[in-house]
C-alpha cells in the first residue's frame, strides 16, 4: 500500500518536472567573433615559443667552387608566435650563428688562412637574422582543424634584417620562406623540423660582382611549447537570443496555452491522488502508515557556458528545499553536467562542477538546507543524457 502511494506521488510530480525542462531552454548568445567557422580566442591565448638547432649553408659568388661539407656551419633559432585561427598565425624569429664559404679575393673581410691549390680562401663570420613570418597551417586548411593531429605542415613567408657581426655596417634586408614540420608530442609540446631559405643582397659576403643575390639554406630541429588556451572552439550557431530574464516571463500565447493545459492535467492528477488517498485511509487497519514526503528528481538547466542560477530557478529550488527539510534523515545528490559538443573536456568538467556547486550553495545558504543532507558530483561534458545539446547543460538533484 505504501509503495502505491509513493508511485502516485511521483506520477503527480512529473508534469512539474516536464514544465521545468521546457521553460529553462532559454539561451543567451555569447558575444564572440569568428573567422572561418571558429571562435576568435582572447589576445593571450594560443601563444607559443620555439627553439631549434641544426646547420646552414651559404650560397655566394664563389662558394660552389669549394667542398660542400666545408660550407656547413652551425645554426640556432628562437621564435615567439601566436595562432589567431587554426590556419593562420604570426611569429618573430632570431636565427643564425656562423657562416662558412669560399672566395678568390685575399682582401675579403671574411677571408682566413692561406689559399688552397685552386687559389680559394676560406670565409668564416658570425651573423644573425631577425625576421617576422606569416604562418599557414596547411594541414588544418586542407584536412580541417584537429587538435590531436600528429603531423602538421606549416609553410611560411616573411621578411627581416640580417646582420654580420664582423662588420657593424653590413646589414641587409632578407626575404625568408620555409616549411615547419610539426609533430605532436603532447598537448603542450611539439617536435619541429624546419627548412628555411633566405635571399638577400650580394654585398653581405663582401664580394662585388657575380650573382645579383646570395642565399642561405637552413635546416634545424627543435621543440615548441604552447601556452594555454591551446585549442580553438567551433562557432556553433545558437538558438534565438533572449535579451534578459524578464523577457522569459513574457510567454507567447502558445506557451500560455501549453501551461494552462499542463495545469489542468496537474489538477486531474491531484484529484486522482486525493481519491486514492481517501481510499487508502478507509482501508487502513491497525498498522500505522508513516507520513513521508517524497522528493522526485529535479533538473536545473543552464545557458551555454553559464553556471548562474536564475531567479526563476530559485523559485523551484526554494520549493525543493522545503521538501528536503521535511526529510531530515535522507540525503540527496546534486550532479552537474555540460554538453560535450561545446568546449574542451577540461573546461566542461570545471563548468559542470560550478553548476552543481551553485545549486548546492542556493539550497544551503539561501534556503537553509542542512549541508549534511547534500552531496555534490560532476560528470563533465556528456552527449546522450537528454535529447539535444541544450538539455545536457543541467544539474540534477535526486
Amino acid at each position: 500500500m505504501k509503495k502505491r502511494v509513493l508511485m502516485l506521488l511521483l506520477i503527480a510530480a512529473t508534469p512539474f518536472m516536464s514544465f521545468a525542462q521546457e521553460s529553462t531552454q532559454l539561451i543567451v548568445q555569447e558575444k564572440n567573433t569568428s573567422w572561418s567557422g571558429y571562435v576568435t580566442n582572447r589576445f593571450w591565448d594560443n601563444w607559443f615559443i620555439s627553439i631549434g638547432a641544426g646547420g646552414q649553408v651559404y650560397f655566394g659568388q664563389s662558394d660552389a667552387q669549394g667542398k660542400f661539407g666545408k660550407r656547413i656551419a652551425p645554426a640556432f633559432d628562437f621564435s615567439v608566435g601566436k595562432w589567431f585561427v587554426p590556419t593562420l598565425g604570426l611569429r618573430a624569429q632570431v636565427s643564425g650563428f656562423k657562416l662558412q664559404g669560399f672566395t678568390y679575393d685575399a682582401a675579403n673581410m671574411y677571408a682566413t688562412g692561406s689559399p688552397d691549390n685552386d687559389g680559394l680562401y676560406k670565409q668564416k663570420w658570425n651573423q644573425f637574422n631577425v625576421h617576422g613570418d606569416v604562418l599557414l597551417n596547411l594541414s588544418n586548411w586542407i584536412g580541417g582543424y584537429r587538435y590531436d593531429r600528429f603531423y602538421e605542415a606549416v609553410p611560411y613567408l616573411g621578411f627581416g634584417i640580417m646582420h654580420a657581426c664582423t662588420s657593424a655596417s653590413n646589414n641587409v634586408f632578407t626575404a625568408n620562406a620555409g616549411l615547419i614540420n610539426k609533430m605532436r608530442l603532447s598537448d603542450a609540446f611539439d617536435l619541429n623540423i624546419e627548412i628555411r631559405g633566405s635571399v638577400f643582397e650580394k654585398k653581405f659576403a663582401g664580394e662585388p660582382g657575380g650573382k645579383r643575390a646570395n642565399g642561405i639554406l637552413t635546416v634545424t630541429a627543435g621543440f615548441s611549447y604552447k601556452f594555454k588556451n591551446r585549442e580553438f572552439k567551433r562557432n556553433i550557431p545558437v538558438a534565438p537570443v533572449v535579451m534578459a530574464e524578464e523577457i522569459a516571463w513574457a510567454a507567447t500565447a502558445k506557451q500560455l496555452e501549453t501551461t494552462q493545459a499542463q495545469l489542468a492535467e496537474q489538477i486531474a492528477y491531484n484529484n486522482q491522488l486525493n481519491c486514492e488517498l481517501e481510499r487508502v485511509k478507509a482501508e487502513k487497519q491497525a498498522v500505522k502508515i508513516e507520513k513521508e514526503v517524497v522528493v522526485g528528481p529535479r533538473a536545473i538547466f543552464f545557458d551555454i557556458n553559464k553556471a548562474n542560477i536564475t531567479a526563476k530557478d530559485k523559485v523551484n529550488l526554494e520549493y525543493l528545499a522545503e521538501q528536503i527539510k521535511q526529510n531530515p534523515n535522507k540525503s540527496y545528490t546534486i550532479v552537474g553536467y555540460a554538453d560535450k559538443a561545446t568546449g574542451s573536456a577540461e573546461f566542461n568538467l570545471q563548468l559542470s562542477q560550478k553548476r552543481a556547486e551553485n545549486v548546492y550553495n542556493v539550497l544551503t545558504k539561501d534556503f537553509g538546507v542542512n549541508p549534511n543532507q547534500l552531496k555534490v558530483e560532476y560528470k563533465g561534458g556528456v552527449k546522450d543524457l537528454f535529447d539535444g545539446n541544450s538539455l545536457n547543460r543541467v544539474a540534477i538533484i535526486e
